[in-house]
């Protein structure tokens, strides 16, 4: 069954020119509401949250996914409930929203920001931003929103024509915009965080043959204080890794990724994506090992001066964009499992800070010292034969034999161009030092080939054809991992793509969503499903978990998106529409 690439991101360019157009109607006047008796949000808050709230994106800075809410428990989920719902707006959902103090905000496709009363789903303020108009093609992935941010008493989100747009968090007002350059083809898609005051961006560059960035601005004013690039230029260090392309056909390197902050270490990480087009044949660079993409940074946050880095996979022929979070763990460091590709003999074993995940698309975890960068250990998690070696150092050695280096050969390339992950979060559970990622079973044969189509900087190959790996029939996926011995405790898979992030709570529960439409609890200590619901739509978005007056809630976005549908032509039975963008909230009865 034939899966041609350049058709998804065709349908994904079709939806957002949708979206675009359906956001182009004249807005609603907003209502004249006012958050009452709001608290300015410190940084001490975000490092510490209570419970009752999700003030940043996975709960922490350190990105785990978790609340130690633990009122909804493994005996009792069976009994949630819709208490509330309300629609949002049309384009590609995977929003993630922010409670603090009984209020949510979220961020709407497009470039729409609503706080809304959390217990009722009464509306509070919206807030439309309105992009001038733009002619011919715009990079549609910006007009997801991931994420927001909430600092201080401002709400902070970057439009989808790549302005940092700062909002009064009680009335929705502008206090100011920065235009950070390059739209319609560079944007972001993640969203932003706010650390030491700063807040950081990355960008989404996927169409674009521009150098991209990540920048930080001043949280109080919008200045822009640092930008940092990934490709190297003519002349700098690392441009003699690029087969002496010329700058301008260096593209697409970015971070789209979520960034995460350790506080203690005043560190912020994030990672860099590939390039395009995908083979070293269509690319002209044979060879080439390309300083700056795949790599992990640690940097800080008020200069952007990077104290380490790390390549976690050079010679990247495949898109397997290495921008996705890694989270910040204390945890022993006692690396056992049976199936590591490496492990550092010389690592200092026992207690440290580690920066620990699934940072890529081939599915291959990593373990670092958060501080120093000194690599730790890396396992594979699902099948991929992209990776042969990594040394005892982490230094990558990528498998000659699918290379995408002959025109017109056909290569079986294990995960397929969406990845054994993508973007959508795991979580981790510091009760038990275990994390939890979203996977996928996907194999493709692709053939490289030197035409390019309307988009010639993000062109893929062709006569792509998905298939499952040997001995699997189902395509989602969860694995859960041990942060201090790499082994994998269990691996939980149905049959659809799980395109959703996950949440962790205290109680031992697990919230994960399908292209199905299934918003689904896991026991998190055996991975059997215990509870589940199914809604009008795709479930491509993370759910979190809050508390108002004693009362827990779960909420979770709907409406999916092209991407979302990984693998959707190996399980033709699945019942999965998209759009239908609403916010569900569930809780016991009372």
């Amino acid at each position: 069954m034939k899966q041609p690439m350049k058709k998804v991101f065709r349908m994904t360019a079709l939806l957002a020119s949708l979206a675009s157009l359906g956001h182009a109607q004249t807005p609603v006047p907003r209502p004249p509401g006012v958050v009452r008796n709001f608290i300015p949000l410190t940084e001490q808050a975000i490092k510490a949250p209570k419970p009752s709230d999700w003030v940043i994106h996975r709960g922490n800075y350190q990105a785990w996914g978790y609340s130690p809410l633990d009122q909804i428990n493994k005996t009792n989920v069976k009994n949630l409930q819709l208490v509330w719902s309300r629609s949002m707006d049309a384009g590609t959902n995977e929003s993630t929203p922010l409670v603090y103090n009984g209020v949510m905000y979220i961020g709407n496709p497009g470039d729409t920001v609503q706080a809304i009363d959390a217990a009722t789903g009464d509306l509070i303020w919206e807030y439309r931003h309105q992009a001038p108009e733009i002619t011919g093609f715009r990079n549609g992935l910006g007009q997801r929103k991931r994420s927001i941010a909430l600092y201080d008493d401002r709400v902070y989100m970057v439009s989808w024509d790549n302005q940092v747009v700062s909002l009064d968090a009680r009335t929705g007002e502008v206090a100011w915009k920065t235009n950070r350059g390059g739209a319609p083809l560079v944007s972001n898609s993640s969203g932003p965080i706010v650390a030491s005051g700063v807040v950081i961006a990355g960008s989404t560059c996927q169409y674009s043959a521009e150098g991209c960035y990540v920048t930080g601005h001043d949280a109080k004013t919008g200045r822009e204080l640092w930008r940092n690039e990934m490709i190297p230029h003519p002349g700098q260090p690392g441009d003699e890794t690029w087969a002496g392309a010329p700058f301008e056909k260096r593209w697409m390197t970015g971070v789209w990724g979520q960034i995460t902050y350790d506080p203690e270490l005043d560190l912020v990480y994030y990672g860099s994506t590939g390039v395009g087009p995908a083979s070293e044949a269509q690319r002209g660079m044979p060879g080439a090992t390309m300083a700056g993409t795949n790599t992990r940074f640690a940097i800080r946050p008020k200069t952007g001066q990077v104290v380490w880095k790390h390549q976690v996979l050079p010679r990247d022929n495949w898109d397997q964009e290495c921008t996705f979070e890694m989270m910040i763990i204390n945890t022993p460091v006692n690396p056992s499992a049976p199936d590591f590709l490496a492990v550092n003999p010389n690592a200092r074993r026992g207690p440290r800070k580690t920066l620990t995940g699934v940072p890529c698309k081939t599915g291959i975890a990593w373990s670092f010292d958060a501080a120093t960068g000194e690599f730790l250990w890396a396992k594979a998690t699902t099948q991929q034969n992209l990776v042969s070696k990594i040394d005892p150092k982490g230094l990558v050695t990528v498998n000659e034999d699918v290379v995408l280096k002959e025109v017109d050969k056909t290569y079986s390339i294990c995960p397929t161009y969406n990845g054994g992950r993508d973007w959508p979060q795991g979580a981790y559970n510091p009760k038990t030092n275990v994390m939890y990622i979203p996977l996928s079973n996907l194999c493709i044969d692709t053939t490289a080939r030197t035409d390019r189509n309307a988009i010639p900087q993000y062109a893929y190959n062709t006569n792509n054809v998905a298939k499952f790996p040997a001995g699997k029939d189902k395509v989602g996926r969860i694995d859960a991992i041990s942060v201090e011995t790499g082994k994998t405790l269990w691996t939980w898979e149905t049959r659809v793509t799980n395109y959703s992030p996950v949440l962790a709570t205290g109680s031992g529960l697990l919230f994960n969503g399908g292209i199905d439409r299934y918003l689904r609890a896991l026991d998190a200590d055996k991975g059997q499903v215990v509870w589940q619901t199914r809604l009008p739509s795709q479930v491509a978005a993370g759910a979190v978990t809050y508390s108002i007056n004693g009362r827990q809630y779960i909420a979770v976005a709907a409406g999916g998106g092209a991407i979302a549908n990984t693998g959707l032509s190996l399980t033709p039975e699945a019942d999965a529409p998209g759009g239908n963008n609403a916010i569900y909230v569930f809780a016991l009865p009372q």
